[in-house]
Formats: structure tokens, sequence, C-alpha cells
């Protein structure tokens, strides 16, 4: 894995509106071992752009300054949204993993920028547990999103990544912490027994994490989506991809940021989110979906 480090010329933020109010720029792009010449995740974007190369741009201080200009033209008094109600949150990590590429970055300085912001906060997703994070003070300033599947899905289709119990305990952990805890199912994978496969995983969720916990922690629901590119990747390395590749029941489209990508057939996904709902309502009442689709 070749690391480049650089001062990214892409520094705006972008809109969102789902993981968070805005996108800043990447302070990372990619993520990997540098020692292993391949990403983790079978389904991940971010492997179509340089898979080889992680790019570290060092002008955080333009990037955070950025997300300082879009905020001041906001309403001083944030309209609560699904987001939050209070704050405007940024997601700092659209195009890595935080937990995974930790010492490659000052994270710690880029949260104390959003903690001491006093309209902004800071959020990413991650599939690796952090220890390193418990020794921080967030002040409920950063939400670690924590990226959840049934176990045996995960095993294939993320390797190496944290283990589904020790995310979901780790969550609780942060909660305890001052963190904003909420979970991401994503990508949501329809295969034989899915649906089981997800009430198992839920009442893992039930088992292990306080009523406290669950009452603040949010859902994010993402169907999995996929590409032509990444599939004839993963048929080059000889990766087993047919969780993901399932042409009778997929069909193309083109992702709001003009990408084409490869999703379920709209009249069956719709028939999907509906079970899922379903079961998230009967299996995690207190929680709620903060988005689905």
């Amino acid at each position: 894995m070749q690391i480049k480090h650089q001062k990214t010329k892409t520094i705006k933020c972008k809109e969102n509106g789902r993981s968070a109010d805005i996108t800043s720029a990447n302070f990372i792009l990619g993520c990997g071992f540098k020692d292993e010449n391949y990403f983790n995740c079978l389904y991940c974007y971010v492997n179509r752009y340089g898979r080889d190369t992680v790019y570290i741009n060092e002008n955080k201080d333009e990037i955070l300054e950025e997300c300082s200009k879009w905020v001041n033209n906001q309403p001083i008094i944030k309209t609560p949204n699904q987001v939050d109600n209070k704050w405007y949150y940024v997601d700092i990590s659209c195009g890595t993993d935080i937990n995974l590429m930790w010492n490659y970055y000052n994270w710690v300085d880029i949260f104390d920028w959003f903690k001491n912001n006093n309209r902004l906060a800071a959020t990413f997703a991650t599939k690796y547990t952090n220890e390193r994070l418990l020794s921080y003070e967030p002040n409920e300033k950063i939400r670690v999103r924590m990226s959840l599947m049934p176990q045996k899905i995960s095993t294939v289709l993320e390797p190496k990544t944290s283990k589904i119990l020790s995310r979901i305990k780790f969550a609780q952990k942060l909660y305890e912490k001052g963190y904003s805890s909420h979970y991401n199912l994503s990508p949501i994978v329809v295969y034989d027994n899915w649906l089981q496969d997800y009430k198992e995983l839920f009442n893992i969720i039930n088992n292990e994490v306080s009523q406290d916990f669950k009452k603040q922690c949010g859902l994010e629901c993402i169907f999995a989506t996929y590409s032509e590119y990444t599939h004839k990747y993963n048929l080059e390395k000889k990766i087993d991809d047919t969780l993901l590749w399932t042409p009778n029941i997929q069909e193309n489209k083109i992702s709001e940021y003009g990408g084409k990508a490869i999703r379920y057939k709209w009249q069956l996904k719709d028939t999907f989110i509906k079970s899922f709902k379903k079961l998230l309502k009967e299996e995690l009442p207190d929680m709620t979906i903060r988005y689905i689709f």
C-alpha cells in the first residue's frame, strides 16, 4: 500500500442530509494496511479511486475553514432534523475509516476543533474498535456510527475488521464516555434467510447494551449498492462476491454524485425496506430509524 502526502485542492464541503448535514473534504482518501496491497471490504466505493494508494491530505486547516464558512451561512439556531436537533454535524471520514487509519493523522486535533466549535459537531462511521477513543473527552460533540451486519456476512464481505460483538459492546462504552453513539446498519445485503440473521443480530444488541443507550442510539439503514467495476476487480482477484453480485434482483443506477452503480430493483427494494422496518420495530422498538434507503 502506497502512502502519498499531499495538499488537496478539493476542500469544499458537500451537502449530505443523511449521515450528517454536510461532508467535509477528505482528510484521508482511502484505507488499508501499509504492508498489504488490498482493501478489506468487498463492497467499498472508496476502492474505485486509486486502489493502491492512500492519500493523506495535510492542509487540514483549510478543510476546517471551509466547514466554518459553510456553517456561517446557516441559521444561528438550527432547525431540528434527523441528523440532530442542536448541532450541525460534519461527516469527517467519508473517504476513510478513522479508527483503521488512526496513526496516520492527528485526529485528536480535529476532534478538539469540533469540540470547541459552538455550532459544529463531527461524526464518522467505523468498522473497528479503537480503545484510544476512550481516553478522549468528547463532551457529546463527536458521534461515532458503528457499522453492523450479521457476523457470518461480515466475515465474508469485510475480512479483518473488528468482530460484530466487539463493535456492539464498544458502542456502549463510547456512549458511557460521552460520545453520541449510533449504529450504521450498512450495507444491508439480501440473501436467503437474511431477515432471520438480522433478528439474531438485534437480539445480541438487546442483550449487550443498556436501555439508556438504546434511547439515544439512531439507526442508519443502507441497502447494499455495488458496481460493475468492483465486480470485475473481484473476479480478477478470484474473490467470491456472489453475495453482492445478484443481477437477477439488481438494476443499474446513477449515484447522486454521478457515478454508475448497481442497486436492488426498486420494486423489490421497497418490499425489503418494509420488511426490515417491521423487524426493527419488533426487535429494537426503543431505537430510532434516522433514515433508511
